[in-house]
C-alpha cells in the first residue's frame, strides 16, 4: 500500500494561480512550487465549515494513501499530505498533480458539447474503472446503517436551529405537492422504527466506494491520444462521502452519480427549482423546463452506466437508493442555505416517504408506537 505520513502543517512556498472550486467545507486550487511546476491543492476551511468537513478531509487521505496497487492508478498520487491545527481550526490538506489535458466530466455535460456516441464511450470507461475495479468486496468498518441515523439525526439538529425550518421538521405530517406525508424526522422515524430497510442495508454485499461518486469528481480526457506522461484518460478524484463513508453497498455510488447525470444535483445547487410553503403546505419541483438543464434532457449520460451496474451488482432494490437519496439531501441541506436548503428539506422528506408503504405516509395516533 502507498501510505504517506502526514506533517503537522501545509507545505510553505506555494502561489496561488487558480481556485477550481471553492466549495461547502474546503477549497480546490492550482498552485505553483518555487521550480515553476504546478500541482492541485486541497485543504478544509476549517472546523467552522460543516459538521463534517475536516474529518471527511482527513479519511479522505487516508484513503488516497492506503490503496491497492491495482486500484491505485484510478486515483492521483497523494504528493503531500497535511493533518494539524493552525490557530485554533482543526486543518488537513493534500497536493496532487495537476492534469492540464482533462477538466472535469460535469462541465462537458454542462455545456451539451459532446455527442451522445462519446458520452457512451465515457460510460463504458467508467463502468469498468469504478465497477471492475473500484468496487471490490470490502467488509463495512462501521454499520452504514447506524452510521446514516447519526448523520440524519445531527442533520436535524442543525437544521432546527433555522426558525423557518423548524416546525416543517418537527411536522408530524405535511402536504407536499398536494399529498399528505409524513413530516422530514417523522418519516425517517417510521422508517427506523417500522421497517427492516435499515438492517437489510447492512446485509447487502460490501465493496469499496468512491463515496462522493458524481460528473464533477471524474477528471476526463476527451482525445483518445495519450499525453507524453501517459496520464490515464480517466481519472477519479475527490472521494469519501460528505459523513465519511468508504465502503458499503455498491449502491451508495450509484445514488449520487445518477442524481447529476440526469440533471437533478445541478438544478439543486443553481436553484433551477420550485420550493415553499408553510405547514399548511409545501411545494418542491425541478423546473426541467429551465435552459441550464436541457443538455441533461437530450444527451443520456447515466443509463449506459446504471445497465451496467446492474448487470455488475444485480437490480437495484428501490427502497436502498431512496433511503440513501434522503440520507444525502439531509446532510447536503446542512451545508447550504434559503432556497437551496429548503429545496433539500423537502426532497429528503420526498426521498423518506417513499421509502414507506402508502398507508406508512400517513401517520395516525399510534405514531411513535409502532405500527
Amino acid at each position: 500500500m502507498n501510505t504517506l505520513p502526514c506533517a503537522a502543517s501545509q507545505p510553505a512556498n506555494r502561489r496561488v494561480l487558480a481556485t477550481l472550486k471553492d466549495g461547502y467545507w474546503d477549497r480546490t486550487e492550482v498552485i505553483e512550487l518555487p521550480d515553476g511546476s504546478r500541482r492541485v491543492r486541497k485543504q478544509s476551511k476549517g472546523a467552522a465549515f460543516g459538521p463534517w468537513g475536516v474529518r471527511s478531509l482527513r479519511r479522505e487521505i487516508r484513503y488516497l494513501t492506503s490503496l491497492p496497487e491495482n486500484v491505485r492508478s484510478l486515483f492521483p498520487p497523494v504528493l503531500a499530505a497535511w493533518e494539524g491545527k493552525s490557530s485554533d481550526e482543526a486543518q488537513a490538506g493534500y497536493e496532487m498533480p495537476f492534469y492540464p489535458d482533462h477538466e472535469d466530466a460535469g462541465k462537458p455535460a454542462k455545456r451539451g458539447e459532446l455527442t451522445q456516441r462519446e458520452i457512451d464511450a465515457f460510460q463504458d470507461v467508467l463502468s469498468e474503472a469504478v465497477l471492475e475495479r473500484l468496487h471490490e468486496p470490502m467488509e463495512a468498518e462501521e454499520s452504514l446503517a447506524a452510521h446514516m441515523t447519526s448523520v440524519v439525526e445531527e442533520a436535524w439538529a442543525e437544521l432546527e436551529k433555522d426558525s423557518a425550518l423548524a416546525a416543517l421538521i418537527h411536522a408530524e405530517s405535511i402536504d407536499l405537492n398536494g399529498e399528505p406525508v409524513r413530516g422530514p424526522r417523522a418519516a425517517f422515524e417510521c422508517i427506523r422504527r417500522n421497517t427492516e430497510v435499515l438492517a437489510s442495508l447492512d446485509a447487502a454485499p460490501s465493496v469499496r466506494l468512491h463515496g462522493d461518486f458524481f460528473l464533477e469528481n471524474i477528471l476526463w480526457r476527451r482525445h483518445e491520444g495519450a499525453p507524453a506522461e501517459n496520464v490515464p484518460r480517466l481519472i477519479l478524484i475527490d472521494p469519501v462521502s460528505v459523513a465519511g463513508v468508504m465502503c458499503g453497498p455498491p449502491v451508495f455510488d450509484l445514488v449520487k452519480y445518477v442524481s447529476y447525470a440526469t440533471g437533478e444535483l445541478p438544478a439543486l445547487r443553481s436553484e433551477w427549482l420550485e420550493a415553499g410553503g408553510t405547514t399548511s403546505g409545501y411545494h418542491y419541483r425541478i423546473r426541467w423546463e429551465d435552459a441550464g438543464l436541457q443538455p441533461f434532457l437530450t444527451l443520456d449520460w447515466h443509463s449506459r452506466f446504471q445497465r451496467a451496474f446492474e448487470a455488475q451488482h444485480g437490480l437495484v432494490d428501490r427502497r436502498h437508493y431512496q433511503l440513501i437519496d434522503g440520507y444525502f439531501s439531509a446532510a447536503m441541506a446542512v451545508n447550504t442555505s434559503g432556497l437551496q436548503r429548503l429545496a433539500r428539506l423537502l426532497k429528503a422528506t420526498c426521498e423518506f416517504n417513499a421509502v414507506l408503504s402508502p398507508a406508512e405516509r400517513s401517520p395516525g395516533p399510534e405514531y411513535g408506537d409502532g405500527m
